[in-house]
């Protein structure tokens, strides 16, 4: 067969296309475009390589949410470790246009993009027609997944929407936030529009309609746009399929390795162990540091410890919490170690970073928190009020009354606790502290008030308004700008 890139290898094993087969691995540009895509399978592994693409900006993605958020911090104030100095410029809000963190996200995001831009370029090619409208909504949803997430983190991005060269982005300028929004629903238009709504098995995990649905619902959301939100999130909540994992176990299965691809996840970026370079690396970063063993095979990083204010939101009700975080481990002697870490996307691997766990873009847990939320905006708070308590008492928790809500503000703090609870450390806090206007007074009553930021003895200063987006990465800015 053809000779194929690593990541396409990669993608081809993580989604399920390839079994066995002899490869001569060569770098990227070793293949050419005219000697690659020859055949309809050809078209169908770039895309799949698209998809591995995925992964690399999403083990980078919490560095720039879900710790500059109340849901985590570092677990150490003292260390003068290389790799732990540039996470606390996020974690304070301290961080500059040459922070390390961000250009990586950056660089895999726009690589990747590249990526589904060569594809994209070449769909004239494809002889099948129903087989080029599907790679074409594919593409469009990987590349408007990945401008969503730049024109949120940084707003005004340059917008690359096919192959370019070297030459052609000198003097490139960022788009508007409008152009933006404007090119990410065209793209997710064309997605719900020419994705199918279900895949045989043997395509498993490749992006849906309801998928698209669901993000252009989040797209609209984070406009302001409630009615177009709220009639794609009606659309999905009643022709999908998709529905809560219910039962005591519900939540916990909805992350077990055993239960991958189910019935509340319309997306997730996927990873699969086994020695084969696409096992996520996250079990690891999250697991206590010099806990050796007792946790993790090959010990853990640390890098994003819960907060002890999100720790103590959980009640003893809550069937979320040893789910998704624990508060110590047992350790040397069978004594308990407290020390709290994300438990979210654990599971020990026989290779240390080699774990299995999908990490989760779309629920439907999420879907009906967003859907609650478009109906308040409207007035509409008592049927809300069913929603929100679909998520709450799928966590075995009591239904809130509409004395609990009796006005709008207070079903939106009700709803933003549900949506911190639920879908904590899957980077979603961040963009609901900003779609609130709520980033400042939140993380400043967050330095006052959590214990560990009195350990940094040079003072923890308020956040700065400017910090809020992130710059564009100086190296980016100097080439070009040459």
């Amino acid at each position: 067969m053809k000779k194929l890139t690593r990541n396409i290898f990669a993608g081809l094993i993580s989604l399920g296309f390839l079994t066995s087969c002899e490869l001569d691995l060569q770098p990227i540009s070793e293949i050419g475009e005219g000697s690659f895509y020859q055949t309809d399978a050809d078209f169908n592994t770039a895309m799949v390589a698209a998809y591995s693409g995925l992964q690399a900006p999403i083990l980078n993605e919490w560095a720039l949410t879900e710790l500059r958020s109340d849901n985590t911090r570092l677990h150490n104030s003292q260390t003068a470790s290389n790799i732990y100095i540039p996470l606390r410029e996020l974690d304070l809000m301290t961080y500059t246009a040459e922070q390390a963190n961000v250009y990586t996200y950056w660089s895999d995001t726009y690589h990747n993009i590249s990526r589904v831009n060569t594809v994209l370029d070449q769909l004239d090619g494809i002889k099948t027609p129903a087989l080029r409208d599907q790679l074409h909504g594919e593409g469009a949803f990987i590349r408007a997944y990945h401008y969503f997430n730049l024109v949120r983190l940084f707003e005004e991005v340059f917008l690359v929407d096919r192959r370019i060269s070297a030459k052609e982005g000198v003097g490139m300028t960022p788009a508007s936030t409008e152009e933006l929004y404007q090119f990410i629903i065209s793209d997710l238009t064309i997605a719900s529009n020419q994705l199918p709504r279900v895949y045989p098995v043997t395509s498993t995990g490749r992006a849906t309609s309801w998928a698209a649905k669901a993000l252009l619902a989040k797209v609209y959301r984070t406009q302001k746009k409630y009615a177009e939100s709220e009639a794609l999130l009606a659309d999905i909540i009643t022709n999908s399929g998709a529905q809560l994992l219910t039962g005591t176990t519900g939540f916990q299965q909805v992350f077990s390795i055993n239960n991958e691809v189910n019935k509340e996840t319309l997306f997730a970026v996927r990873f699969k162990a086994g020695g084969l370079g696409l096992g996520s690396p996250l079990a690891n970063y999250f697991a206590p540091q010099n806990s050796g063993s007792y946790v993790i095979n090959g010990d853990g990083n640390h890098f994003n410890k819960p907060t002890d204010e999100l720790v103590a939101l959980y009640g003893p009700k809550d069937l979320r919490q040893t789910t998704s975080l624990r508060t110590g481990y047992i350790g040397a002697g069978g004594k308990f170690v407290p020390d709290n870490y994300i438990y979210k996307f654990y599971s020990n691997p026989s290779i240390s970073q080699d774990s299995e766990n999908d990490f989760p873009v779309i629920r439907y847990a999420d879907v009906l928190l967003l859907y609650a939320e478009a109906l308040n905006e409207k007035g509409n708070t008592d049927m809300a009020l069913t929603y929100l308590n679909q998520v709450r008492q799928r966590a075995g928790l009591d239904a809130y009354t509409m004395d609990d809500v009796a006005t709008k503000e207070m079903f939106i703090e009700k709803l933003l606790l549900e949506r911190r609870l639920e879908l904590a450390f899957e980077n979603q806090r961040w963009f609901d502290l900003i779609q609130f206007g709520l980033v400042k007074s939140t993380l400043d009553k967050q330095f006052e008030t959590e214990v560990f930021y009195e350990e940094y003895t040079f003072g923890v200063d308020p956040v700065q308004e400017d910090k809020i987006l992130i710059p564009i990465p100086q190296r980016e800015v100097d080439i070009f700008n040459q």
